[in-house]
């Protein structure tokens, strides 16, 4: 069956590592091993708090509802096992390397160390897949180990000169994220590389021509991963030295050195120094302007958009009349498609002389295929006429110059980049005309311009052949697309859970692993339809081969959705379980936002285990702070448990409390205080709160703030006889003419009316007091001043005679008070529908 985006094309012609963060004094991508003893082999390696994980010692912590059927009672499910992860040979003893020299203990032995540093290199190197920065960074720190430590006589186990240079091989291979542990692993190899080849010879056969292959691949080191500064004056020296032993001559393959520090210069951006260096490489260097270096150039301006630098190199004539490369052409398309016109106007006459060139190269007709569709707009019609020019062979004398696959698929590429998958599609549709054989990049671009235009079914289409054996597959060229496809599906309104399923477990199979952007669309889908044994799954099977950069982007996706409104709070939980047990690195402001967020869900029992678990953790810096454990208690106070007495052992206010009595890195301050003050007055227990007041506060030397004023007006408007308390400390405020805030003014207000009412007496205290605020105290009683004392008195008689007198004194306030509505309450009869906070 032909996907619906084809037949359109025609008739429109284990558990995962647990503790990764950074370690404390070192950069920020260290392992930093916990204190954890090591699991058995089928539940965990180990215990660390870098890139480290364990399976979860209680899997059960995710339930699963019940789903089976009434014959199914009689016939037990099979157990599901979390999936173990896939660690990539030798990774596991370096991880166990790291966690003994964290924690000072015995490192394992050096046969063990050895082999694993051998392995690991050797698979990266032959299977060609980059290191990622932390088995960059523990390959680093295990060589520096070895170097420095002698072997043990009863068995010499040390690294051979090949096994050296395989590490440099997989050291080369470009990483994912930031180089700076690759930089570090290929400086230590090349020193230790150096330091052999002369121990070998004999001080006068110390030649420095024996160590040019080395010095190119370090010098592509430095290049590559941001060190080309160092590598210009390295390459400076090394050519000067040559000179002096007279062998400059001889050494093959120099201006290749030489270029790659222009090139790696042109990529970090170092205009002046690029210049400067292209002047000591013609002169010092006899480099010549070959299409290389007129490529560097070039590609250098035209990235930058500046048109009139891009022309003065592209118009220099290249050493012995030669073209310029299909790369250059290929980057003044891009940067025509993304800026003015001016860019096409220039590049027409360029691409004519390319054209009617018979000795042009199959890439620059390549590259001038793509820009004749994305800057003259031409159509599988309007190119059909080139590709048979193309294939007729009778105008152009190169026999490089034919219709291949690289073509079309440099075609369909261009129509995606315009957005037009259809079109793509056509392309395809044009290559089955010049009968020609489509690769494996010409399947994924079928299969990523399919999922452009959502035609799930040829996607899958191609899935089918590539999942197959169909088309061959060469390190791992599908897996952009692989996790382009999951990504689609999970975006679906209603996913297909079992197909998605059926392509993670053919990923599963081949040890690939997925992008954190996939990793996260898997596990929110997961989460969203209650498949939590699958998000562990995920988890488990991926988390072991990503940094610590990357394992942040997937915790802060967990972050985001345990906060967000649309997220239940069963669901929010089971996501923040998850996150507990396998980011225990995750940040201690998310920690923070998850707590607060679990407040505003109502559920402070819940936002008081996130609290708890921050004070449990291994970590110390992952603790809570002074401040920390006020927004804690301040959570507690605008959301109390109705059931829970605050004077109860089991309470979550007594936990928080303890916790804060036995933190000794905790000072007490007034905030503490008052904070302490609002969650016990909250619960239930003003008493006690007028304990810290008097106790503590009040006693102190920093004193009490305007805070605690209102917080203990408050107090006192939740015991009998409350005014007995407030007003010495009003009267006491007033013969120390303070400047009164209106909230706390607000607060005594309600104190003051609550008990007079209370207690049958009259108003007239409270009409006297409010009306008096203008001569008093510089202000008038405002919409919160008429609430606040409205709703604090306790019967209905009273609200009324309230009433009748502010709606009379402060009509256009009680008008804005009255707009705010009303609910009722079961013993105070209505109240007025404001917020009261407080700070601490």
């Amino acid at each position: 069956m032909r996907s619906h985006l084809a037949r359109n094309a025609t008739t429109t012609t284990p558990n995962v590592y647990r503790r990764l963060h950074a370690a404390v004094g070192h950069h920020h991508g260290l392992l930093r091993p916990c204190s954890a003893t090591a699991l058995s082999a089928r539940r965990c390696l180990f215990d660390c708090q870098h890139d480290v994980a364990h399976i979860p010692r209680d899997v059960t912590l995710c339930t699963r509802t019940s789903k089976r059927t009434f014959i199914s009672l009689f016939t037990p499910k099979p157990e599901r096992f979390v999936k173990l992860p896939h660690f990539d040979p030798g990774y596991n003893v370096l991880l166990q390397y790291r966690k003994s020299e964290v924690e000072q203990e015995r490192p394992p032995p050096r046969d063990q160390l050895v082999t694993a540093f051998k392995k690991l290199t050797k698979f990266k190197a032959d299977t060609n897949r980059p290191l990622n920065p932390n088995q960059a960074f523990l390959l680093r720190t295990v060589l520096h180990y070895l170097l420095v430590t002698k072997p043990e006589a009863d068995a010499p186990v040390d690294l051979k000169m090949s096994d050296l240079e395989n590490a440099m091989d997989a050291a080369l291979l470009p990483p994912k994220g930031s180089p700076e542990f690759h930089l570090a692993l290929a400086r230590l190899l090349h020193e230790e590389i150096m330091r052999r080849r002369l121990i070998l010879l004999n001080p006068e056969e110390r030649k420095v021509h024996l160590t040019k292959d080395d010095f190119a691949r370090y010098i592509k080191a430095l290049t590559h991963y941001g060190g080309s500064l160092e590598a210009a004056g390295r390459v400076k020296e090394f050519w000067q030295q040559l000179k002096d032993e007279r062998s400059a001559v001889n050494f093959r393959g120099a201006g290749r050195i030489w270029i790659m520090v222009l090139e790696g210069l042109a990529n970090e951006g170092r205009e002046e120094e690029l210049l400067q260096f292209w002047e000591e490489a013609q002169e010092t260097g006899g480099i010549k302007y070959i299409p290389g270096v007129h490529q560097i150039f070039v590609t250098y301006y035209a990235r930058q958009d500046k048109i009139e630098e891009t022309k003065q190199w592209y118009n220099k004539p290249i050493h012995s009349g030669f073209s310029p490369t299909g790369e250059t052409l290929l980057e003044l398309v891009r940067s025509s498609r993304r800026s003015s016109q001016r860019w096409n106007e220039w590049l027409l006459p360029v691409f004519e002389q390319v054209v009617q060139d018979k000795f042009a190269k199959k890439g620059s007709l390549d590259a001038f295929l793509q820009w004749s569709v994305l800057a003259l707009d031409k159509g599988p019609d309007g190119i059909k006429t080139y590709l048979q020019t193309m294939a007729s062979g009778d105008f152009y004398q190169s026999h490089e110059v034919k219709v291949d696959a690289t073509t079309i698929n440099r075609l369909m590429q261009a129509a995606q980049e315009k957005g037009n998958p259809y079109m793509a599609e056509r392309f395809w549709q044009l290559a089955q005309d010049f009968n020609i054989k489509a690769n494996v990049h010409t399947y994924l671009n079928q299969m990523s311009y399919r999922l452009d235009a959502n035609d799930i079914e040829g996607a899958h289409q191609i899935f089918s052949k590539l999942a197959s054996g169909a088309v061959e597959v060469e390190f791992d060229e599908d897996l952009p697309v692989m996790n382009k496809y999951l990504r689609v599906l999970c975006a679906q309104p209603e996913p297909n859970i079992q197909h998605i399923l059926t392509i993670t477990s053919a990923l599963e199979q081949r040890h690939a692993v997925l992008e954190p952007e996939t990793i996260v669309a898997l596990c929110l889908v997961f989460l969203n339809h209650d498949k939590k044994f699958d998000v562990i799954d995920t988890l488990s099977l991926h988390s072991v081969s990503i940094s610590h950069i990357e394992r942040q982007q997937i915790y802060k996706a967990f972050v985001d959705y345990i906060c967000s409104p649309q997220t239940t709070t069963d669901r929010a939980w089971d996501a923040y379980s998850l996150l507990r047990q396998y980011f225990p690195e995750t940040s201690v402001d998310d920690r923070v936002r998850l707590m607060e967020s679990f407040f505003e869900r109502k559920k402070p029992d819940m936002a008081c285990l996130v609290f708890g678990h921050m004070r449990a953790h291994d970590d110390d810096n992952m603790h809570p702070t002074a401040d920390i454990y006020v927004r804690c208690l301040e959570g507690l106070g605008r959301c109390p448990i109705p059931e829970q007495r605050p004077s109860d052992p089991a309470s979550s206010l007594k936990m928080v409390h303890n916790m804060l009595k036995m933190d000794t890195r905790v000072e007490m301050s007034t905030r503490l205080y008052n904070a302490l003050m609002l969650a016990y007055a909250a619960g239930g227990d003003p008493f006690t709160a007028l304990d810290f007041w008097e106790e503590h506060i009040t006693r102190s030397a920093e004193g009490p703030s305007y805070n605690s004023l209102a917080i203990v007006f408050w107090c006192c408007e939740l015991i009998p006889l409350g005014d007995r308390y407030a007003r010495p400390v009003w009267q006491k405020m007033l013969r120390m003419d303070l400047e009164v805030p209106q909230y706390v003014f607000n607060a005594y207000c309600a104190a003051i009316a609550r008990s007079n009412a209370a207690w049958g007496r009259k108003m007239d205290e409270v009409f006297k007091l409010i009306k008096g605020t203008d001569a008093s105290l510089g202000y008038g009683a405002s919409m919160m001043t008429l609430g606040l004392t409205y709703n604090a008195l306790p019967d209905p008689v009273s609200k009324d005679e309230f009433a009748a007198w502010a709606k009379e004194e402060y009509p256009e306030e009680w008008a804005r008070l009255e707009s705010k509505g009303q609910k009722e309450t079961e013993f105070q009869g209505p109240v007025f529908n404001i917020t009261r906070l407080f700070e601490a």
